[in-house]
């Protein structure tokens, strides 16, 4: 079986930079594939720090630390030739990422294995014609990847048992727990606070609550983050683009239609989120002083029903364990029970 020991982590982002910098406490040599765009020399100081603050800590020996210093961060993509595993985790744009796996068809050792990190794109969709055999997954990770211990692995048809055993150790050797999906059942984190947000969103529509008192209510009843507040941090370009391909994968979710609509309104006038200042909040966010709404009781239990629901619905759809899938729904969600254990 192949061991998996060079690794190659393509973009610069969030979740790019962040499976990288956690990679970096594993014995694997790294390649950091970054877009032409990126501030080469100042990840390199940042990765010189890191190694530095482990090297002074004791958490590596002289040895680890002259290897790990050499650590490649490149806009070459020839670099990532002799990986046996690559992880890509750039937007989310089908037509990108196929263009990219593409590229790396023809560079990079036929033996090695290609994921995703896409949070909504099955690996499928993004092999390129020519791949062959070529093995294709997703590894879905979850923001911050050290604190979330958590990854979603999808297999594509096409992908062999043996393909799957070799990621299933890659994930046990860097102390990651895991589900396993088909493409059918992919996402299904996502897909499960993707029904809770839709709902939220919904009475906000309907003129039941404002934005601010729903993540008020969600953060005092369900979740340490709000809906809203959520989709602002992590874009709401991403989000759009998740639910869309969701949306177009799976029929069904066409009742997420006024959702969509006014994400779609929202990124058109520039709004996406903390990274423009404007979502569905302003930035910096002023202090708000809102009382609960007129029916807070009532929406709350809606919520609830809706959550514990979705979470059975998934589980069951997907075949997973519910031991399994109560730890994965706690690591997503941040909190102390799941669904599938009494409080």
């Amino acid at each position: 079986m192949i061991s998996i020991k060079k690794v190659g982590i393509i973009g610069e982002g969030k979740m790019g930079t962040s499976i990288f910098f956690y990679l970096l406490d594993f014995q694997f040599e790294l390649v950091w594939f970054c877009s032409q765009d990126a501030d080469i020399e100042k990840l390199t100081r940042q990765l010189e720090r890191r190694i530095r603050r482990l090297f002074d800590s004791g958490s590596i020996d002289q040895a680890r630390y002259d290897k790990l210093i050499q650590t490649s961060i490149t806009t070459d993509i020839d670099k990532l030739q002799d990986c046996d595993l690559i992880i890509e985790a750039i937007p989310e744009d089908i037509a990108e990422k196929k263009k990219l796996f593409h590229q790396l068809d023809k560079i990079v050792n036929p033996e090695a294995i290609f994921t995703s990190n896409s949070s909504s794109i099955n690996p499928s969709c993004m092999m390129p014609k020519t791949a062959g055999n070529r093995q294709f997954a997703g590894i879905h990770f979850f923001y911050p990847v050290p604190l979330k211990d958590i990854a979603e692995v999808t297999l594509a048809s096409s992908t062999t048992a043996l393909t799957c055993t070799i990621i299933e150790s890659f994930l046990n050797t860097i102390h990651r727990r895991y589900i396993i999906l088909d493409e059918q059942n992919s996402f299904i984190l996502n897909k499960i606070f993707l029904d809770f947000q839709n709902e939220a969103f919904l009475f906000v529509h309907n003129e039941t609550c404002t934005y601010y008192q729903m993540d008020q209510l969600v953060k005092n009843n369900f979740f340490p983050f709000g809906v809203f507040d959520f989709c602002d941090s992590v874009g709401l370009d991403t989000m759009l683009a998740s639910i869309q391909n969701y949306s177009r994968d799976y029929p069904d979710k066409s009742n997420y239609a006024l959702f969509i609509a006014r994400l779609t309104d929202l990124v058109a006038a520039g709004k996406s989120g903390v990274k423009t200042l404007q979502g569905f909040y302003s930035y910096p966010m002023e202090d708000i002083t809102s009382n609960d709404p007129e029916h807070a009781l009532e929406i709350i239990e809606h919520l609830r029903q809706t959550w514990l629901s979705s979470c059975e619905r998934f589980t069951a759809l997907s075949s997973v364990a519910t031991d399994r899938m109560n730890h994965a729904i706690k690591e997503y969600f941040g909190i102390e029970h799941g669904p599938f254990e009494k409080c």
